[in-house]
C-alpha cells in the first residue's frame, strides 16, 4: 500500500511539473487538439489506436498493373549473356551490376577459400585501371562506388553512381570481369584480409558466420554447398596467383552472367554491354564443373574452448554455438514461400534484441525460448534456398555449461512445427511480416539489383514482387505442416562451434529426433566419447 501511494504522489507531482513547464504554445496546441478529437473510454481519454479517427477518411489504396516504369526488361546477347533491367529509381541514382554464377559450390577441382580470394581481389589492378585508385578516380565525376560479395552459389558486382556514369560503370565491371591483372602484390594483399577477417570472427559476438559454414559443411558433405564459405586456415597461406587464375578464367564468363541495371535505360545498358563485353566465351573451362547437390546430413563440431579477447572493458563471454539443420526447398520450388513463411513464423534472434512485434518479438523463437530461457543466448532460425537444395536451420547459442539444454531446447522446436497447431493470428502476423520485409527491402536498388539477377540466373526470368506477395498470401496452415514433415523425414545435420564439452554426440541427437517426444535421454557428450569413436566430424581449429 506504501508503494502505491509514493507512486501515486511521484505521478502527480510529474504531472504538475511537467504544465508548469509547458510553454503557453504547447498548451493552446494539446487543447485544440482536445477539442478536435472527442474524448471516449479508454485511458487517455482519446480513440484507441485500432479505430479509426472520426472524421478522417480512410485512404484508398492504387491498384492494378505493375506500372511500365518498374517492369522488368530482358535480352539475351549471341555470347550467352543477359541483359535485364527495369527503371525504378531511386534519389536520381542508378545501379549496375553483374550477378554471376560463381562461389564455393562450383570450387570442387580448385582449393577451398579460392572465391574467398576473388572477392577481395574485386576492383583491383586491371588492363585498363592499374590500381584500385584508378578505377576510383573514372567513377568520382560520376560519384561511383563499387561493391563485390560472393555468396555460395552466386558472386554480386555492383556500380552505383549517376545516370551518365553507366556506360564508364558498365567498362569498369568487364574490366573486373575478364581482365583482373591479379599481381603478386594483390594476391598478398588479399591473403592478409582474409586472415585478418578470420580473426574478427574469432573476436566478435556473433559466430553466425563460422556456425553456417559448418553446419553446411554436415549437410552436404564434401560436395557443392558443402564447401567453405570462409577460406580455411589450412589452406589460406597455400593459394597462389595460379590458383585464382584458373578459377577465374573457368567460371567468369559471359554465359553465366546477368548484366543488371536498376534505374537504367535499356537499349543503353545492352549497347555498353556489346561494346565492353567479350563477344564469344573464349575462356578455358576445363575445371568448371556444375555438380547437383547430395544432401547427406552428419555433423561437423569445432572444438574452441579458448577465451574470446578482451577488446573493451567488459569480457566477451565463452559460448556454445550448436546449429541444427535439415533439408529444405530450392528456391525453385513450389514449396519454397511455404518455407519463408515457416522461416518468419519461427523468427528469433538475440536475447538483447530490442523492438517491437516488428522486429519478431511475438515470434515462436522469442516467445518459446528466449523468454522462457533466461541462459538464451540467441536463437534464430534460418532458410538457405539454393538453385536445386536448401536448408532450414536453428542456430542458438548458450554458456558451455547449458550445452545439453541447449540442443534439447533446439530439437523441441522442430518437434513443435510438427505437433503444434498454428493459430491464425500467428500465421497472419507471419505472412504480414514477409510481405512488409520483402517490400521494404526492394525500395534498396542493391537488393533490387541482385533479386532481379538471381532469378534471371535461375529461370531467366523474374517474378514481380505482386506475384509473390500473391504466392505469400495463399499459404494456410495445412501447407505449413506438410512441408515441416517433408524437412523432418530428411537426416538431421548438425554443426557446432565452441566449448562444445556439454554437447551431446550425434547418434543421440539423431535418436532423439526418432522420439515422439524428442527427448534426449544419454546424457553423454560427443566429446567423452572421442576417444573410442574417434576424430570423425572433429574440425580442429
Amino acid at each position: 500500500q506504501h508503494y502505491f501511494i509514493q507512486s501515486n504522489l511521484s505521478y502527480s507531482s510529474c504531472r504538475i511539473s511537467t504544465r508548469l513547464k509547458m510553454k503557453p504554445g504547447l498548451r493552446v496546441l494539446r487543447r485544440s487538439l482536445s477539442s478536435v478529437v472527442p474524448r471516449g473510454s479508454g485511458v487517455t481519454g482519446h480513440p484507441p489506436l485500432n479505430e479509426p479517427f472520426p472524421g478522417v477518411s480512410i485512404p484508398q489504396y492504387q491498384k492494378g498493373n505493375v506500372p511500365s516504369s518498374k517492369a522488368t526488361h530482358i535480352t539475351s546477347l549471341a555470347n550467352g549473356l543477359k541483359v535485364a533491367t527495369t527503371n525504378q529509381t531511386s534519389g536520381g541514382m542508378c545501379s549496375v551490376g553483374v550477378v554471376l554464377e560463381s562461389g564455393p559450390r562450383f570450387e570442387k577441382l580448385h582449393k577451398d577459400g579460392v572465391t574467398h580470394f576473388l572477392e577481395k581481389l574485386s576492383f583491383s589492378s586491371t588492363a585498363s585501371y592499374e590500381t584500385p585508385e584508378h578505377i576510383i578516380a573514372a567513377l568520382e565525376p560520376y560519384g561511383g562506388m563499387y561493391e563485390a560479395l560472393h555468396f555460395r552459389d552466386v558472386g554480386v558486382f555492383t556500380v552505383s553512381c549517376l545516370p551518365d556514369g553507366v556506360d564508364t560503370a558498365t567498362h569498369v565491371l568487364s574490366q573486373t570481369l575478364f581482365h583482373s591483372q591479379f599481381s603478386e602484390l594483390d594476391i598478398e594483399s588479399a591473403r592478409q584480409s582474409i586472415a585478418c577477417e578470420i580473426e574478427m570472427f574469432k573476436m566478435g559476438a556473433d559466430q553466425e558466420p563460422i556456425v553456417t559454414d559448418l553446419v553446411h559443411s554436415a549437410a552436404y558433405n564434401s560436395n557443392t554447398v558443402g564447401y567453405p564459405k570462409i577460406c580455411p586456415i589450412s589452406t589460406l597461406p597455400h593459394i597462389s596467383r595460379a590458383d585464382v587464375l584458373n578459377y577465374y578464367t573457368s567460371n567468369y564468363i559471359p554465359s553465366r552472367m546477368v548484366l543488371v541495371g536498376v534505374g537504367v535505360e535499356h537499349q543503353k545498358l545492352v549497347e555498353s554491354a556489346s561494346k565492353y563485353f567479350p563477344s564469344v566465351s573464349s575462356q578455358n573451362t576445363e575445371s568448371s564443373v556444375s555438380e547437383v547437390a547430395q544432401y547427406t546430413g552428419g555433423h561437423c563440431y569445432r572444438h574452441d574452448d579458448s577465451a574470446p579477447p578482451t577488446i573493451g572493458p567488459q569480457e566477451l563471454p565463452t559460448l556454445t554455438h550448436v546449429a541444427i539443420g535439415f533439408q529444405s526447398s530450392s528456391h525453385q520450388d513450389e514449396d519454397y514461400v511455404k518455407f519463408c513463411v515457416l522461416n518468419t513464423l519461427m523468427g528469433g534472434g538475440g536475447s538483447f534484441s530490442a523492438g517491437g512485434p516488428g522486429k519478431g518479438m511475438y515470434t515462436r523463437l522469442y516467445l518459446q525460448v528466449l523468454n522462457r530461457y533466461h541462459w538464451m543466448y540467441s536463437a534464430l532460425a534460418l532458410n538457405h534456398p539454393y538453385q536445386d537444395t536448401g536448408l532450414f536451420t536453428i542456430n542458438g547459442s548458450s554458456h558451455p555449461n547449458q550445452g545439453w539444454d541447449l540442443v534439447q531446447v533446439l530439437i523441441k522446436q522442430f518437434k513443435d512445427m510438427l505437433h503444434t497447431d498454428i493459430s491464425h493470428g500467428e500465421l497472419e502476423r507471419a505472412k504480414t511480416q514477409l510481405k512488409s520485409t520483402l517490400l521494404m527491402n526492394l525500395e534498396y536498388r542493391s537488393i533490387v539489383l541482385e533479386d532481379i539477377g538471381r532469378q534471371v540466373v535461375a529461370s531467366g526470368t523474374r517474378k514481380s514482387p505482386q506475384e509473390l506477395v500473391a504466392m505469400i498470401e495463399s499459404v494456410t496452415p495445412q501447407q505449413l505442416k506438410q512441408v515441416v514433415e517433408r524437412m523432418l523425414d530428411s537426416k538431421p545435420s548438425v554443426g557446432a562451434f565452441g566449448d562444445l564439452k556439454s554437447v551431446p554426440n550425434y547418434e543421440e541427437i539423431e535418436a532423439a529426433f526418432g522420439r515422439p517426444n524428442g527427448e534426449l535421454t544419454n546424457r553423454i557428450s560427443h566429446f567423452l566419447l572421442r576417444g573410442a569413436r574417434g576424430t570423425k566430424g572433429i574440425i580442429k581449429s
